[in-house]
């Protein structure tokens, strides 16, 4: 009995160490494939690697390891810093090796390494493997695409009423011309461009070593300085073309609409970008508060720029301030919006207290030099590059107006100018000259500047344009017409309080409304009838101009009733044009609408 219970005992101790060995081998393989994510779930991402352990006994962890590479897509024989960051979980060392399909490793430094694109178009591989000290080991890998035969192009134009510009030669019927000669450079680009006589530069991307997706791309033109990020990542053989027009800017801003590839996504937007001169050097300026009409943006840290969207609907123009605390506010200057481009303005920032270091200017005028369908009314437009002290404009003027086809000319000298002209001003920037006088339709004429003493508003002095000099033609002098009504003839839910309005292609004589003038009102519903005249009109009728004299406005003293249809007919007039053409299709306009109800 004792034997026997010795042998059941020696028995159970057998199976027990069975069992334990058989339970220990299962529970190792077990643990070391859930403790290696790599080599239960491979992938081939950046930052998870794979794992080819040599030893999957015992409970031993594979190395994890991260692969960084300065960019992935670059041109032809162009070189990347990469970079290993690999870790033992058990505490061991870790060895770095590097691996790729196409391309050269160039040099290795403990994690670190540096590899050589080849010279053709292709999609490349680099694996960097890490093996720790008992022969584990992991790998990462990152994918670089390498663009060949991409040309990057853009063409620079102007708008020809600048001054730094009036004086190129083009098609005289063109309201912009060419820029050659602006300086072109890409961020990472060893040499920068510059434009051609059609106003083009281009840039081969296959010859930089620092070619990536996208670049910054800064423009230099006298005066002007404008920047942009640039999209760069073509399919080979692919050209991206951009488009950049600049426009007459301001004192210490410049103002340019590009178009192209590169701006898609920002169409019908605005970009400032805000910089200061430090120690010679241009730095962006922060926290700027940009307002563009009731849109507003603040400048970022890094770069200083500011996007801000657009409401507008078509081609516009909006009023900019850009402000900051310990620096000279900005404003009182209208910059165009394109729907089709995104504009960029280019603001140099002036610390409170800097005096201005330049004379005041003229930033632009029209009828600029050549210049042909320059309508027969005007006006003449003086575009200044600061806010003005209005009432030193005219103080000390010359002015002369000479018909070139005939030798007459018209001499213009200080306050008579107030005499000759009527004056218009558009904020402190802006002034508009309508002659009282009109020119002579189809006729070359010349523009001379003899003499202009004016200050800013800032106590500088207007910089001396004496001798300045522009020819241009007039345009032919047809019928003024009438481009649009309202209400149009079929309304209906028009306002009880009108207004009624016509909209002419011209500016229009407003006194000449009144003469020979008869309008029937008809209600449809009592058929009553309303004779009007020239002398009857403002007793029934508020009379208002807008847009210089190319809107009329008709505002009822009464009330119209609700839901009620009316005729409108309009049987003559003596209206006419600020040059005295009559209107054509003014006579027997007529039309019928339905109120509103209460």
């Amino acid at each position: 009995m004792k034997t026997h219970k010795i042998l059941t005992q020696i028995f159970f101790l057998v199976a027990c160490a069975w069992l334990v060995m058989n339970f220990a081998g299962c529970s190792s393989s077990n643990s070391l494939s859930s403790a290696n994510p790599a080599a239960a779930d491979p992938e081939t991402s950046i930052n998870r690697g794979d794992s080819t352990a040599s030893d999957t006994t015992g409970l031993t962890l594979a190395p994890v390891v991260n692969i960084f590479a300065s960019k992935t897509i670059v041109g032809p024989l162009s070189e990347i810093d990469l970079r290993a960051e690999a870790v033992d979980p058990a505490g061991g060392q870790v060895s770095i090796a590097w691996q790729a399909e196409s391309g050269t490793i160039i040099n290795t430094n403990g994690s670190n390494a540096i590899w050589k694109a080849p010279a053709q178009t292709s999609s490349n591989k680099i694996v960097c493997i890490a093996t720790d000290v008992r022969g584990t080991s992991t790998k990462a890998e990152v994918t670089v695409e390498v663009i060949g035969n991409a040309v990057y192009r853009l063409i620079i134009n102007a708008d020809r009423s600048s001054l730094l510009t009036s004086r190129i030669t083009s098609d005289p019927a063109s309201p912009f011309v060419a820029v050659a000669g602006a300086r072109v450079s890409i961020e990472g680009f060893a040499d920068s461009g510059v434009t051609d006589a059609s106003g083009a530069v281009e840039f081969n991307l296959d010859q930089s070593s620092a070619v990536a997706s996208s670049a910054q791309v800064t423009i230099n033109y006298y005066d002007w300085e404008a920047s942009f990020v640039a999209n760069l990542a073509v399919p080979e053989g692919m050209r991206i073309v951009d488009n950049l027009t600049f426009y007459p800017g301001y004192d210490s801003v410049t103002v340019a609409i590009a178009r192209g590839d590169s701006f898609q996504l920002k169409r019908g937007m605005l970009e400032v970008t805000t910089v200061e001169l430090s120690a010679g050097v241009l730095k962006p300026v922060a926290e700027v508060q940009v307002d563009a009409g009731a849109a507003q943006a603040v400048s970022a840290q890094t770069d200083g720029r500011a996007l801000v969207s657009s409401n507008n609907n078509g081609n516009t123009e909006v009023l900019l301030r850009l402000a900051r605390s310990g620096y000279q506010t900005i404003e009182g200057y209208n910059v165009p919006l394109a729907i089709d481009g995104l504009t960029l303005v280019r603001a140099r920032m002036a610390k409170s207290g800097t005096l201005p270091d330049s004379q005041a200017v003229i930033s632009f005028v029209r009828p600029y030099n050549g210049q042909t369908a320059f309508a027969v009314t005007g006006p003449f437009v003086i575009g200044f590059g600061q806010p003005m002290e209005k009432s030193t404009i005219f103080d000390n003027v010359n002015l002369m107006i000479e018909n070139k086809n005939t030798g007459s000319l018209i001499s213009i000298s200080g306050p008579e100018i107030l005499r000759k002209f009527k004056v218009e001003w558009v904020g402190n920037t802006l002034l508009k000259l309508h002659p009282n006088f009109m020119l002579r339709p189809v006729t070359r004429y010349s523009l001379l500047i003899s003499r202009w003493d004016a200050r800013a508003a800032d106590g500088r002095v207007l910089k001396n344009y004496a001798g300045m000099y522009g020819e241009f033609v007039t345009d032919i002098d047809p019928a003024p017409s009438i481009v649009a009504t309202s209400p149009k003839n079929g309304d209906t839910g028009v306002g009880r309080n009108g207004p009624f309005k016509i909209t002419f292609d011209r500016p229009m004589n407003t006194e000449s409304l009144y003469s020979n003038l008869q309008i029937e009102i008809t209600s449809l519903d009592s058929n009553s009838k309303l004779t009007i005249d020239g002398s009857s009109l403002k007793s029934h009728f508020s009379v208002i101009w807008k847009e210089g004299n190319r809107v009329l406005e008709l505002v009822p003293y009464r009330m119209l009733r609700a839901n009620a249809s009316y005729l409108i007919r309009l049987n003559r007039s003596g209206l006419v044009s600020e040059s005295g053409k009559a209107v054509s299709g003014f006579a027997n306009l007529w039309g019928q609408f339905k109120t509103a109800g209460l």
